[in-house]
């Protein structure tokens, strides 16, 4: 098994980062239309994941986007111009492509999207035990809209039609 050199760790730390930041950018653009969400990750992918090489001679890679910053920062605007080109013709291919794709697989898309309705609700229905005859049985409680149960609904039309309700009345 062969060691991995310290550009190696430094090469898979920023690999997971970016990574993290392409997940982050999915979840981020997930309400919009597709090609903004696709053109959002193609963005965020194409700053953080374009290679550029250091040294020509032993093609030693890193990001565009550090050596754009550096070189930038140590040798001014002109330096810099090179790695521009080189990432916004990454991004222009992979938006072009992002497009077609979107393009093309509209249609599926369109097919796959379908009204469904909603399912109704169920209300559960409890059981309670009820005394008739002498008799014990199970039935269940129907629920008005109110959430009374027949008894209760019953009870309360008597009461609102001006009736004395049938459980008021003693022998």
């Amino acid at each position: 098994m062969s060691q991995l050199t310290s550009i190696q760790y430094a090469w898979i730390i920023y690999f997971a980062g970016s990574l993290g930041c392409t997940i982050a950018a999915w979840w981020l653009f997930l309400w919009a239309w597709r090609f903004v969400r696709y053109a959002a990750v193609v963005t965020v992918m194409a700053i953080l994941f374009t290679p550029y090489a250091i040294d020509a001679q032993t093609m030693t890679m890193a990001p565009a986007i550090y050596t754009l910053v550096f070189e930038g920062m140590s040798q001014g605007p002109k330096a810099i111009v090179p790695l521009i080109k080189l990432i916004i013709g990454i991004w222009l291919i992979a938006i072009i492509l992002v497009a077609v794709f979107v393009l093309l697989t509209r249609k599926h898309q369109a097919e796959k999207v379908t009204y469904k309705e909603p399912a109704p609700r169920v209300k559960r229905q409890s059981r309670r035990l009820e005394h008739h005859d002498g008799r014990r049985h199970e039935s269940p409680i129907k629920s008005s809209t109110r959430g009374l149960s027949n008894d209760e609904y019953q009870a309360r039309e008597e009461l609102l039609k001006g009736e004395v309700p049938m459980r008021a009345l003693r022998d």
